[in-house]
């Protein structure tokens, strides 16, 4: 298995941390940052503060990591694997897939330097290519650049999310520092 990948798998179990039963957030209880829902969806029947280390794991690579092709993402740039990764962890990975892929498409220079991409949240690979594609074009100053579009996407969604529910706005301030500091 890939060190890169283990250790921002490690390093995102240890962000989320321990059991959490917040009954104001949306994702509910919470162990590592895996959701009783996302748990149950694996298999994991047992109560959430039981749920081991080694599932929540398995969970992440394969539910978040896999489906963003992030051991692709990872030969280009780990920040931009971070925050793709977190993104998807936080917010789904379909909303990751679908900032990224907006970015990409707004950084592609009319589409001269490949096609516009359907934004539809899947990471497959056309969405891989025209990265790849925009990385030879544009170098290590285009992927800080890419990562900031894609950082800058997530930062909107919180701040709506807050805006549209005061009741979130309490984990506003936790959210956006997250995002800044990754």
């Amino acid at each position: 298995m890939n060190k890169l990948k283990i250790r921002l798998i490690g390093e995102l179990i240890e962000r989320e941390g321990g059991y959490v039963n917040d009954p104001t957030d949306r994702g509910g209880e919470t162990m590592y940052g895996v959701t009783k829902a996302v748990a149950r969806d694996f298999g994991f029947t047992c109560a959430m503060h039981d749920l081991p280390y080694q599932t929540a794991f398995l969970i992440y690579e394969q539910q978040y990591w896999a489906p963003l092709k992030l051991s692709d993402v990872s030969k280009l740039s780990e920040t931009l694997t971070v925050q793709l990764f977190d993104f998807a962890v936080n917010s789904g990975v379909l909303s990751a897939g679908k900032a990224l892929q907006k970015a990409l498409n707004v950084l592609n220079k009319c589409q001269s330097l490949y096609p516009d991409l359907i934004v539809d949240g899947i990471t497959g690979s056309r969405t891989i290519k025209a990265l790849n594609s925009y990385a030879a074009a544009r170098k290590n100053d285009g992927l800080n650049v890419l990562i900031g579009a894609v950082s800058g996407q997530r930062i909107s969604l919180f701040i709506d999310i807050a805006a549209n529910d005061e009741s979130q706005e309490k984990y506003t301030y936790g959210w956006l520092h997250r995002v800044v500091n990754l």
